[in-house]
């Protein structure tokens, strides 16, 4: 860690800073519906009777998991929180206007279900020291997200790690 590192991103570091509870439940139809635009037929997901022999029920796609917490993009009642919203505090911290995702890691655990509530833990890793890339200089750093059911039972979590920048 950089010891020019601003004190407020400092005080960031390995704390759970965010904390989302989507306000959508998980549902067998969208997952379903992504599975046949990608032609995806595990049984898993589509056929009760053979999931409820290995998971106990259907389950939802993995690569949906981090999808099951972010909100539409509007909503008459509500308004609409910003996915990854540590990145976006962190860019802001750091005067770094512009950003890219330059690598992710994903564990999946519990399998998520047809009924879920799932929520996420948003916690700021590491911020490197100052770097010169061809995109100008910058910071790379690595956020987890950690994902929960309506249980508190880790279901999946994220490593991600960013580049903010400015030319």
């Amino acid at each position: 860690m950089s010891s020019n590192l601003p004190v407020e991103v400092q005080k960031l570091i390995g704390k759970t800073a965010i904390k989302d509870l989507s306000p959508l439940k998980v549902e067998t139809g969208l997952w379903q519906n992504f599975c046949s635009a990608i032609k995806d037929s595990n049984s898993l997901y589509w056929d009760k009777s053979e999931a409820t022999i290995h998971t106990g029920d259907l389950i939802s796609h993995p690569a949906l998991l981090p999808s099951w917490v972010h909100d539409f993009e509007w909503h008459p009642e509500r308004e609409r929180k910003q996915p990854m919203e540590l990145h976006f505090m962190i860019k802001d911290l750091l005067s770094l206007p512009l950003g890219i995702v330059t690598e992710v890691e994903i564990e999946f655990y519990d399998p998520v279900k047809n009924g879920d509530n799932i929520s996420s833990e948003q916690k700021l890793i590491s911020v490197s020291d100052i770097v010169d890339t061809n995109l100008g200089k910058g910071r790379y750093w690595i956020i987890e997200v950690k994902y929960l059911n309506q249980l508190d039972i880790l279901v999946g979590k994220q490593n991600i790690q960013f580049l903010g920048y400015k030319k």
